[in-house]
């Protein structure tokens, strides 16, 4: 190999050249970039695994969101057959359609108050009432049969006298304890509204 040969001295400088180039594009371009590229690669890392996270609770929230909404409908239905204190006249108005309904007499209604217990109030009323034993049947139906729940206790049945019965067509009195619910305004659930 002949170093004073042109050919060679070309060959040797488009080497040197290109050594020259490939060392500078490595030194000032290439190292420097590929610092950012791990920078970013970096960060790109971290806004996937953020990402991940947030569909995980978007995923998660929907879930809570859908039980909550089951919730508040089973609370819902609930709260249908708990009225609120001001139906305690529709209450009253429902007996008073039920006695005309069955013929049963309502001779007495006393309220004997509200007490509270847990969520909700117990409003009971003490009750006297003369009908046939039919009558009384239907009456009792059809309490039964309220929009909203209410309980007879303390059921106590009695024979009416002969001159009475021939009187008045009835044969039985009744003597019982009504009571109704309704939720405590404190304790009623509100609906929550979920931003998008």
């Amino acid at each position: 190999m002949d170093l004073k040969d042109p050919k060679t001295q070309k060959l040797f400088l488009a080497a040197l050249v290109a050594f020259l180039v490939i060392y500078f594009w490595y030194a000032r371009i290439y190292s420097v970039n590929i610092k950012k590229i791990n920078v970013k690669q970096v960060e790109y890392e971290m806004l996937l695994t953020n990402l991940k996270n947030v569909e995980m609770k978007a995923k998660s929230f929907q879930n809570l969101k859908a039980e909550y909404e089951g919730l508040l409908n089973r609370y819902k239905q609930v709260e249908l057959l708990l009225p609120e204190e001001k139906q305690i006249p529709l209450f009253l108005t429902q007996l008073q359609s039920a006695s005309q309904n069955s013929e049963a007499r309502i001779s007495q209604i006393m309220p004997r108050g509200i007490k509270p217990v847990s969520f909700y109030n117990a409003a009971t009323f003490g009750m006297d009432l003369k009908g046939t034993y039919e009558d009384l049947g239907t009456f009792f139906a059809s309490v039964a049969n309220f929009p909203f729940l209410t309980n007879v206790t303390e059921v106590d049945f009695a024979g009416l006298p002969k001159d009475e019965v021939k009187k008045e067509k009835k044969t039985v009195a009744v003597s019982c304890k009504l009571t109704t619910y309704f939720i405590k305004e404190e304790e009623k659930l509100q609906k929550v509204e979920f931003s998008k």
